[in-house]
């Protein structure tokens, strides 16, 4: 089976090509649901938001995550804020957990200025990071709340959890629940995550800045609709899901996220002048 590198959602259909990384086709429909996961407690993740779009409000379908970090800032990746439009709603809805109806515990906020690491270049590269800050603040409570931030520089290990509606398909073809879910997944050190990328699709554009999880085993991982979505340990975001080999949950393939705790400075700087 050929493997490739693909961000992990995008709201546009991109070109594909031989190349060993490139986009993928996010279908903007539906929730979906991580390779491996199981369905998310109610409220389990109050953090959790869904970033949508659509032509108008009442149309806007999910196609990235995002953890709330403050009422009026949410932190997910760069590539989701590079795939949408100039036109239509950009919206975050949170105190979600069935993506397809509407729910009494949701708050929906249109966003009114996103900020993408500087450094970014888009696609599948490092500083997949970016910051969204919402018109109006979100309404604390059990069903919706924000999560800590890592220490500067720090370095996870052991195993964390992730959360989302990414699908479950260890195919080419998205099957896609709509309740969010969640693993447990082992941290992945950056000199092992690196050598299993090297022996499926050869150099890739893993960075320092990234953190990788397993299982090497192929039976869990993120995959497309998951992208922005939040990575914890101990109530704090550790990682921002970025990355990964297509087909999701491949033999030998870690997931990529983006490591936090290498981005505080500039999450404080944009939140402090914006």
């Amino acid at each position: 089976m050929t493997t490739r590198l693909f961000v992990l959602a995008t709201l546009v259909t991109l070109a594909r090509s031989d190349r060993p990384y490139g986009g993928f086709e996010m279908p903007i429909f539906g929730g979906t649901k991580i390779v491996g996961g199981v369905e998310a407690g109610q409220g389990q993740f109050p953090h959790q938001v869904s970033l949508q779009w659509g032509i108008a409000d009442s149309l806007s379908k999910h196609f990235c995550g995002g953890s709330i970090i403050d009422s009026q800032w949410v932190l997910t990746a760069g590539h989701c804020i590079k795939a949408v439009p100039s036109y239509g709603s950009f919206l975050v809805k949170a105190g979600k957990h069935v993506i397809t109806r509407k729910e009494g515990t949701e708050q929906s906020v249109r966003v009114a200025k996103s900020f993408v690491h500087e450094s970014y270049a888009g696609g599948v590269a490092p500083y997949d990071i970016a910051l969204v800050k919402l018109r109006t603040p979100l309404t604390l409570n059990e069903r919706v709340a924000t999560i800590g931030l890592p220490k500067p520089g720090s370095i996870p290990s052991g195993n964390v959890i992730l959360s989302g509606w990414g699908s479950i398909s260890s195919s080419s073809s998205a099957i896609m629940p709509s309740s969010l879910q969640t693993a447990e997944l082992p941290v992945v050190d950056i000199p092992k995550c690196r050598r299993a990328l090297n022996i499926l699709i050869g150099s890739s554009p893993l960075h320092e800045t990234n953190v990788c999880t397993g299982s090497l085993k192929g039976s869990q991982s993120a995959c497309s609709g998951d992208s922005g979505g939040p990575l914890i340990l101990k109530n704090e975001v550790i990682g921002v899901v970025s990355w990964g080999i297509f087909p999701c949950g491949t033999g030998g393939a870690p997931s990529v996220y983006v490591r936090v705790s290498a981005f505080i400075d500039w999450i404080e700087s944009i939140i402090a002048n914006n």
